[in-house]
């Protein structure tokens, strides 16, 4: 059995992982706040928005971006350690004491995964809580809402039968939902009789869900006898639960990325008991849980472009073609996470296949490297 890496150059190659992925870190949050600022001041220019309000947008939205960029930034990170310790010729006179690429490899593969399990747990709830903090503060400097609302181009669409008539049904499109209870606002109301025929609509400023019936405020009546009739309010039966209106916009219209990995099983298993899709959320769950794997994947992947002979004149292409592959690998997942939230192949294929497959072509890799 081969001896094991001397725990000081372990530490020493484990203390030069992070090094460089703090360092890139950086320098993507500082490339990502600039971007944001200048969208921040374009969007805060039409607003009485404080300079030092469209700083702390800015800012707020950088970790967002993080999250979506974190494994292609292991990646580089990888890369440019192993670069630079095969540079000053470290890797080789490592090797030369008989130790493998696997060994080389294992403090900056621990480090990674270390830091996946981080990421998931730590900074991705942090991440949220600013996230949130942001809609807050756009809401009321740029949208100049004080509440925190869900807003779609399309409007949310909810449907329930007529209580009052038999066979009737009624088609609701709210602009503007408040999330801390079942207030719409800007809505329209059509009603439908047996046959499916058009017969009423209701436009109302503001409509709440509250003991088994909508209130419904300043609203604007339009049928066969009435035609723009102004009514203060208005009462519509209905069966919808408040909890259940919440739970269809939460599965059709919430950014899954607001929900931390503690949260998600709850709301998946809330959401499947109301009979809503939650197959979005299962997928963004089972990416959080394998993104320590991933994390690991990408160092396996980074020691191939990373660790070259520089007297090879293809050293610098390889590298070159590992940046690219960091590049290639962030838009792969993207799409195959979209496929799989919009159910065009499996959640486990889009999640645990894709990671897997990472994983052993970093295997493969570094056995090839080994035995060249």
């Amino acid at each position: 059995m081969k001896n094991p890496l001397p725990r000081k150059i372990s530490l020493y190659i484990a203390k030069n992982f992070l090094i460089r992925f703090l360092q890139i870190t950086l320098a993507f949050s500082l490339l990502i706040f600039f971007v944001n600022l200048l969208e921040a001041i374009d969007k805060g220019s039409s607003s009485s928005a404080p300079f030092i309000m469209i700083v702390s947008m800015a800012f707020l939205q950088v970790p967002d971006f993080l999250n979506d960029i974190a494994p292609s930034m292991v990646l580089f990170a990888a890369i440019i350690t192993f670069f630079f310790l095969s540079l000053k010729s470290e890797i080789t006179v490592i090797r030369s004491c008989g130790f493998s690429l696997w060994q080389i490899v294992q403090p900056v593969a621990v480090s990674a995964f270390l830091l996946g399990i981080f990421w998931i747990t730590i900074f991705g709830p942090v991440s949220i809580l600013m996230a949130h903090q942001f809609d807050a503060l756009e809401g009321k400097y740029i949208r100049n809402e004080i509440r925190a609302a869900t807003m779609t181009i399309n409007g949310i669409w909810l449907k329930q039968p007529s209580l009052e008539k038999d066979g009737e049904e009624l088609v609701i499109q709210a602009r503007t939902v408040y999330r801390e209870n079942a207030e719409l606002n800007n809505v329209s109301v059509w009603f439908f009789d047996k046959e499916g025929r058009f017969y009423r609509k209701i436009d109302a400023e503001k409509m709440l869900l509250s003991d088994q019936r909508w209130l419904l405020f300043n609203v604007l009546l339009n049928d066969a006898d009435s035609l723009n009739r102004k009514i203060e309010k208005y009462i519509i039966p209905t069966n919808l639960q408040p909890n259940f209106v919440m739970d269809k916009i939460v599965s059709n219209f919430q950014n899954v990325k607001l929900f931390s990995l503690f949260e998600l099983p709850g709301l998946i298993k809330s959401l499947q008991s109301a009979g809503f899709q939650s197959v979005k959320f299962e997928v963004y769950f089972y990416s959080l849980l394998s993104k320590p794997i991933l994390f690991l994947a990408m160092v396996l992947i980074a020691c191939y472009f990373g660790i070259n002979n520089f007297r090879d004149r293809m050293a610098i292409f390889t590298l070159f073609i590992g940046v690219i592959c960091g590049l290639g690998l962030y838009i792969s997942l993207s799409i195959i996470n979209a496929l799989g939230s919009s159910r065009l192949i499996p959640i486990f294929a889009s999640t645990w296949v894709i990671t897997f497959l990472c994983f052993a072509i970093g295997v493969l890799l570094i056995y090839k490297k080994e035995s060249a």
